[in-house]
């Protein structure tokens, strides 16, 4: 039923208010992104209204606000959002709201990890988003980092609502419950396998490897808009030789075909993972969260490092 609730839309929440606040006493919270969305939608429950600031399927880190948007976020009560600059035009909204707009920074208490860089003897630069300082901004991609962000927003809609703390103390306790069991899953199904080396076109899975015990390798000049080069070829045919990877992952939005010629040069297989940034309306629409989306993506691990 959670799927259902995630289908609310910007336009749903985005009705202008003479003044800060909702009507019924409910805090207006404003979420940067999917993840963070979802952390405050089942935190939260039906004690907030959420204002989703970047639609589905959007690219989460170049967004910019609309105007009608901005109105919205100046509005809310809280906002919650993934700091040092890694949604800028965003960013840049948020740093001018006044100050009685309480600001939840989830990045604050989560330890962050350098961006790899990418497979050596590849071309070009390996295509994914960065932190102002340097770091890498997936935090999301390991169930205990969602965890973590869940007991924040607890605390920070506890601090703005308290008359409804022990609804969110219940509702995130549920929520981590069912994170935890997504951990258990990962550990057991990524327990044996063939190769713990994972070769991916995006250096987008950079925590959920660490967590789980693999090496993240991104290839650079493999990207929508970047054609890889006779020389990241060999690069990447070689390292998938050498370290017996049979599966080159790609994220959803590369073209089927560049991912095709790639593995053809290569002798290996490609499979997709999704980065659970922005599902699209229609993958929302057919029940997709946090929760199915990592799991599918277990199962698209397993098969392609040859897990038992």
């Amino acid at each position: 039923m959670f799927s259902v609730v995630l289908l609310a839309t910007a336009a749903s929440v985005l009705v202008a208010c003479a003044d800060r606040g909702a009507s019924d006493g409910k805090p207006r919270v404003a979420v940067a992104f999917f993840p963070i969305e979802e952390v405050v939608r089942r935190v939260g429950g039906d004690a907030v209204h959420v204002i989703a600031l970047v639609p589905p399927g959007e690219d989460a880190h170049e967004y910019d606000p609309t105007p009608q948007q901005l109105t919205a976020l100046e509005k809310s009560d809280v906002v919650v959002y993934l700091g040092k600059g890694f949604q800028p035009n965003l960013q840049k909204a948020i740093d001018s709201l006044p100050s009685s707009i309480r600001r939840v920074d989830l990045l604050n208490d989560i330890r962050l990890l350098p961006v790899g860089g990418p497979l050596a003897g590849t071309n070009g630069t390996s295509p994914g988003e960065t932190l102002g300082d340097g770091n890498d901004p997936h935090v999301w991609l390991d169930p205990t980092n969602m965890k973590i962000m869940a007991a924040a927003v607890a605390a920070a809609l506890t601090a703005e609502a308290p008359a409804h703390a022990s609804g969110f103390d219940a509702n995130s306790a549920v929520y981590e419950q069912e994170l935890a069991g997504l951990t258990r899953a990962y550990q057991a199904g990524l327990a044996n396998c063939a190769t713990r080396v994972l070769v991916t076109s995006h250096r987008a899975f950079g925590y959920l490897a660490a967590a789980f015990g693999l090496t993240q390798v991104s290839i650079a000049g493999i990207s929508p808009n970047d054609e890889p080069s006779a020389k990241t070829i060999k690069a990447v045919a070689d390292y998938a030789h050498a370290h017996g990877v049979g599966t080159v992952f790609f994220q959803s939005t590369l073209p089927a075909d560049l991912a095709a010629t790639v593995a053809g040069e290569i002798g290996a297989r490609t499979a997709m993972l999704d980065s659970v940034e922005s599902p699209s309306s229609d993958d929302l629409r057919a029940g997709a969260d946090y929760n199915t989306i990592m799991r599918a993506d277990l199962d698209a691990l397993r098969t392609g490092l040859e897990c038992t």
